[in-house]
């Protein structure tokens, strides 16, 4: 080993290659918000997040799981790009490699119109979204592909083997008629006040489940615990709620995962550390 490989430090990457078990979960970052519609800046979010976990307790006791113990590889971030179809590209080709090599992504945003080229990038499967936003306006601004209309997109092209949209309160009228229309699998906030109710009513769809892609958009969560968002919601979940939520995954096949929409020169901290500690959860469901 050369001086330079053991003494240099490559942070804010949160590697961990510590032991010789090989790794399964591989992060990149995706630097991208040129759609962003409110608040810009979330191309600084995946250091932010790495930095957070970094600084986090990695051992989850309700999961039983030390991440210390686990590989984890970070790819690093993708070149930046302000083409959104050039972007999309780039998450669907290192996507389809990571799956292709036998691991799962774990992708760090940017704004949510990533989760248009992962998802193309991952074999058909359930797509779970935790976000306040339907996300199904036929544009937006004049675009037809943005973080306001991704899911849109998605959902037409028939990407998704099934669709559990969780924590939604903000749409336009034509896009609540849209997926009640379709049926479209949706537990609001309005079911999340009954936490217990809601959990049920997820675990229930999840039974017809296999492969899982999860898509958190953190501002699903309410501002009082997650303010550095793109487009803040009132009336959100709390923190506890979503992870409740999250650990329903536990004991499926969980295939990839995103998380999005954070705004680092609006937090103060309490955002990027939710951020990192659902990061460290997703892996350690990923790793079972």
């Amino acid at each position: 080993m050369s001086k330079t490989d053991l003494y240099m430090s490559n942070e804010p990457l949160i590697t961990n290659l510590s032991n010789s078990q090989d790794n399964k979960v591989n992060v990149f970052g995706v630097p991208f918000d040129a759609t962003s519609t409110y608040r810009i800046g979330s191309r600084f979010a995946p250091n932010a997040i790495r930095e957070a976990f970094q600084n986090i307790e990695i051992y989850s006791n309700r999961l039983k799981k030390d991440l210390e113990n686990v590989n984890i590889k970070d790819l690093g971030n993708l070149a930046k790009v302000g083409d959104i179809t050039e972007m999309n590209k780039m998450v669907k080709e290192v996507t389809k490699e990571i799956i292709q090599n036998g691991k799962i992504p774990a992708i760090l945003g940017g704004d949510h119109s990533l989760t248009n080229g992962s998802v193309r990038g991952m074999n058909k499967s359930t797509l779970v979204v935790f976000d306040a936003h339907l996300d199904f306006r036929d544009e937006f601004e004049g675009l037809k592909l943005s973080h306001a209309t991704f899911l849109r997109r998605l959902y037409e092209d028939d990407c998704v083997s099934n669709l559990i949209h969780i924590g939604s309160r903000a749409a336009t009228k034509a896009e609540w008629d849209f997926v009640n229309k379709d049926d479209i699998k949706i537990i609001d906030m309005q079911k999340i006040y009954n936490l217990e109710s809601g959990l049920r009513e997820f675990k229930d769809e999840l039974t017809s489940s296999n492969d899982i892609y999860v898509s958190i958009d953190l501002d699903v969560i309410d501002p009082a615990f997650a303010p550095g968002v793109g487009n803040p919601e009132a009336n959100g979940m709390t923190s506890r709620e979503i992870l409740e939520f999250i650990y329903c995954l536990e004991n499926f096949k969980l295939t990839g995962f995103d998380i999005v929409e954070l705004i680092p020169s609006y937090d103060n901290g309490s955002t990027s550390a939710l951020a990192a500690r659902l990061l460290a959860e997703l892996i350690c469901i990923a790793e079972s």
